[in-house]
């Protein structure tokens, strides 16, 4: 678990790409950020402690300034314009957020937002669960191309792969991605094992390189 406290730490420090240019949907104090910082680093140490980990909690910010927000396409996650002052530098990064259960506030999110290859990524809701494949049109738009159940993945610059066992029979089904540069692409399947393997041979297919070890 030592890889989610510095997810953590490098999600809420580190700067990121293009934040979104108009008016925000809302704005977090100070007060806000600390508090929603205070609270996932104490859930990731927890969850160190439970596995007999040796904790190593990452460095802490001391101060915060107002961070404008825009709702995002996944539900109830929102992307933070968050500007934190670490030591003696103010460092700006893209963080997202989750609203809490019932509207009571706003929280770090952690759940999964990943690349896969180009500009595909692996995205969860808003309770990190239900992973799709979704192609991003840009910071706060992620366009569901396939899922929400995904069990390997993988991806060049041509094509993406998927491969999940749908229910109720848990029958494994294939799915490749012919990327486009301007859209999702076309995704081709459900394909039997037998015919992925042929497509796979025909087209250079790349790899699965990526496992969901829990949903």
């Amino acid at each position: 678990m030592r890889a989610a406290l510095l997810v953590l730490t490098v999600a809420a420090l580190a700067g990121c790409a293009s934040a979104p240019s108009r008016g925000p949907d809302f704005v977090l104090s100070e007060a806000q950020q600390k508090q929603a910082f205070a609270a996932a680093v104490f859930q990731a140490m927890a969850k160190e402690e439970a596995m007999g980990v040796e904790v190593q909690p990452g460095p802490t910010p001391s101060a915060w300034r107002p961070a404008p927000c825009r709702l995002t396409s996944i539900t109830d996650v929102a992307l933070c314009r968050e500007t934190s002052l670490l030591y003696r530098d103010w460092r700006t990064a893209d963080v997202r957020y989750v609203r809490g259960a019932g509207n009571s506030g706003w929280a770090l999110f952690g759940g999964t937002y990943e690349t896969v290859a180009g500009r595909y990524r692996l995205a969860s809701d808003a309770k990190g669960e239900h992973l799709s494949l979704c192609w991003e049109r840009d910071a706060l738009t992620c366009e569901t191309v396939l899922g929400p159940r995904i069990d390997q993945y993988g991806g060049n610059d041509r094509y993406v792969v998927i491969a999940r066992r749908d229910l109720p029979d848990e029958t494994p089904r294939f799915y490749y991605v012919e990327a486009a540069k301007d859209g999702p692409g076309t995704v081709h399947g459900p394909l039997t094992a037998s015919a992925f393997t042929r497509e796979k041979l025909a087209l250079a297919l790349p790899e699965f390189d990526g496992i969901i070890v829990s949903r």
